[in-house]
C-alpha cells in the first residue's frame, strides 16, 4: 500500500481546487442550465440508459455519458441547484488531482518532480478561464470528457508506454464525452516519441498510437450509422470557420492562455488590432519552430507541452469559446510550472516563491469572475422573476412574450445567453407553455447599463453605448441596423419595423430591469 505521504500533495490539490468554487453554489440557474436539467430527466436508474440512445440536445452532437451523468445527477437532486454546482466542484477536483498524477509519472526522473507535479495542478485548479467550463452546468461536458482523457494517458504512461485495457477503455468514455477527445491519439503517440524510448523513434510511435485510431474510427463509423450523425456537426455554426478564421482563433487562444486577465477585453482589443496579433502569432511560431527543429533531449518537456497545447485546440479550433481551453491549460499550466522550477540555482526558494505568487494572482482573478457569476446571475434572475411577477395575468391572457432584446451577456456572463424561453417558462412555473419570441439580445458590461430606445416614423430604434452592442438573429423581421467600425464591426443599434409590431405587447431590457413597451402605432 502506498504511504500517507504519498497522498498529501494530492489531498492539498483536491481541496484546494474544490474549495476556490465554493461560492458558486449561491448563482442560480441561468441560460440553458435549467433546461440541461429537464432534458435529461428520467424516472428510475433502469431509465436512464436511454440517455445512450439520443443525440444532444440542439440535434447534431452524439455525447451520451454526460448526459448519462446529467440523468442519474437530476433523479438525485431534482431542482436542488447548490448539488448540482457541488457536483461541478468535486469534477473538476478530480481532474486537478489527475493533472498532478499525470505530471507526476511524466516527469518519472526528475528531481524536482513532485514540485513541479504540485504547482501544476494548483495553477490548473485556479486558472482563471476555467469559470465557464466550472461553474456552468451544462458544460458538465468538459468536465467528464477531461477525467477520462487524463485517466487514460496516466494508464498508457503507468503500463510503461504501451496501450492497455483500462487506457483503451478512458479513451473510449472520453469520447462518449465530447469530441475534443480526438486528440487524444496524437497525444499518446508523441509520450511514445519523446518518453516512450531513450531514442526517437517515429514508426513506434505510430505502432503505439494505432490501436486509439482504430477505436477512434470505429466511433465516428458506429455515429454516422447509428445515429445519422455528422462527424463534424457540419450543419451548425461550429462548422462555418475558414483557415483564416482558425488561425485567429489560434493567436486569441494563445493570448487568453499567457494573460487570463479581462478576457472580453483582451479578445476584443485582438479582434480590433489584427495585425499586432499577426506580429505576435509569427514571432511565437518562429521561436517554436527554432526550438522544435533543434530537437534535442533536453528540450523534449517543453516540446511536449507547446505540442499539446496546439493539438488538444485542434479539434474545436473553428470556434472562439473560452471553456474549450479547459483540457489545452493542463499542457499550458504544465509549462509553466516546469520553466519556473527550471531555473538554474541551487535553492528552491525563488521558484517557490514565483509559483506561490502567480498562484494568489490566478485564484484573486478566478475568485472575482466567480464572484461576478452569482452577483449577474443573482441579478439577472431577481429581475426576470419580478418582471413575471408584474406580468403574469397579461402573459397568461395571451400565452406569449415578445421581446426586443434581452440580455445575453453581462460582464461575460452568460445570464440569458441560451434557451432564453427554456429559462423563462422554467421560472414562470406554469404547466402550459409561454411562446417566447426574442428579436435581439444584447451584450452588456453591467446589469444597470442602458440600452436606449426612441421612437420615430421609421419605427422603434435601439442603440447600445460604450463597448456593448448587439446581437440579432434571424426571425423574419425588417430590422435595419448600423455597425461600428469602430468597435470591430459589432452592431450599435437596431430599427425594428413598426408595421410588423404594431397591435402587440413587447417587452425590452434597460437599466437592469424588463419593460414593457405600449403605444406602437
Amino acid at each position: 500500500m502506498p504511504k500517507v505521504k504519498n497522498f498529501f500533495y494530492p489531498l492539498i490539490v483536491f481541496l484546494f481546487a474544490f474549495s476556490l468554487y465554493i461560492f458558486s453554489i449561491k448563482s442560480p440557474l441561468i441560460a440553458d442550465e435549467s433546461y440541461f436539467i429537464q432534458r435529461n430527466q428520467v424516472t428510475s436508474l433502469a431509465n436512464s440508459l436511454s440517455l445512450f440512445n439520443k443525440k444532444d440536445y440542439d440535434g447534431y452532437y452524439y455525447r451520451p455519458l454526460p448526459d448519462f451523468i446529467s440523468g442519474i445527477s437530476t433523479l438525485t437532486f431534482k431542482y436542488n441547484v447548490p448539488c448540482y454546482r457541488l457536483l461541478n466542484n468535486l469534477l473538476h477536483a478530480t481532474a486537478a488531482v489527475l493533472v498532478y498524477y499525470f505530471f507526476l509519472l511524466l516527469l518519472n526522473d526528475n528531481p524536482k518532480k513532485k514540485l513541479i507535479a504540485l504547482f501544476a495542478a494548483l495553477f490548473f485548479a485556479c486558472f482563471p478561464l476555467h469559470d465557464y467550463a466550472v461553474i456552468w452546468l451544462t458544460d458538465l461536458f468538459e468536465r467528464v470528457m477531461i477525467i477520462f482523457y487524463l485517466a487514460g494517458l496516466i494508464a498508457f504512461i503507468r503500463k510503461r508506454f504501451k496501450p492497455g485495457f483500462f487506457s483503451m477503455l478512458s479513451f473510449a468514455l472520453s469520447l462518449l464525452s465530447k469530441e475534443m477527445a480526438f486528440s487524444f491519439p496524437l497525444i499518446i503517440g508523441l509520450l511514445y516519441f519523446y518518453f516512450g524510448e531513450k531514442k526517437y523513434n517515429l514508426k513506434k510511435s505510430i505502432n503505439a498510437l494505432l490501436p486509439y485510431v482504430i477505436i477512434m474510427a470505429a466511433f465516428i463509423l458506429i455515429r454516422i450509422i447509428l445515429f445519422n450523425n455528422d462527424v463534424f456537426t457540419a450543419r451548425d455554426a461550429h462548422s462555418t470557420g475558414t483557415l483564416i478564421d482558425v488561425v485567429k482563433n489560434y493567436f486569441i487562444f494563445t493570448g487568453l492562455l499567457v494573460f487570463p486577465f479581462f478576457l472580453r477585453e483582451m479578445q476584443s482589443f485582438l479582434l480590433m488590432h489584427k495585425f499586432f496579433a499577426a506580429i505576435i502569432g509569427i514571432a511565437a511560431a518562429t521561436g517554436f519552430a527554432f526550438i522544435f527543429f533543434r530537437r534535442k533531449k533536453k528540450n523534449a518537456l517543453v516540446l511536449f507541452f507547446i505540442l499539446f497545447i496546439i493539438l488538444t485546440i485542434a479539434p474545436a479550433s473553428r470556434l472562439m469559446m473560452r471553456w474549450y481551453l479547459y483540457l489545452p491549460s493542463v499542457g499550458f499550466t504544465g509549462l509553466i510550472s516546469y520553466l519556473i522550477f527550471s531555473i538554474n540555482i541551487k535553492q528552491l526558494r525563488l521558484p517557490v516563491i514565483i509559483s506561490i505568487s502567480l498562484l494568489i494572482v490566478y485564484s484573486i482573478a478566478l475568485i472575482h469572475e466567480e464572484t461576478n457569476w452569482v452577483k449577474y446571475s443573482q441579478e439577472s434572475i431577481t429581475a426576470l422573476k419580478e418582471f413575471i411577477k408584474q406580468n403574469r395575468s397579461e402573459i397568461e391572457s395571451t400565452r406569449q412574450a415578445e421581446f426586443l432584446t434581452i440580455p445575453a451577456k453581462i460582464n461575460d456572463i452568460p445570464v440569458f445567453q441560451l434557451a432564453f424561453d427554456k429559462l423563462f417558462n422554467f421560472y414562470f412555473d406554469d404547466s402550459t407553455r409561454i411562446n417566447i419570441k426574442v428579436d435581439s439580445k444584447s451584450y452588456l458590461n453591467n446589469f444597470a447599463d442602458q440600452v436606449y430606445l426612441s421612437s420615430n416614423k421609421n419605427g422603434i430604434r435601439l442603440r447600445q453605448t460604450d463597448n456593448n452592442y448587439f446581437i440579432l438573429f434571424n426571425n423574419g423581421k425588417s430590422i435595419n441596423f448600423a455597425k461600428d467600425k469602430n468597435r470591430n464591426n459589432k452592431i450599435k443599434s437596431l430599427t425594428f419595423n413598426k408595421s410588423e409590431l404594431k397591435n402587440k405587447i413587447l417587452y425590452t431590457f434597460s437599466n437592469g430591469k424588463f419593460y414593457k413597451i405600449t403605444g406602437v402605432e
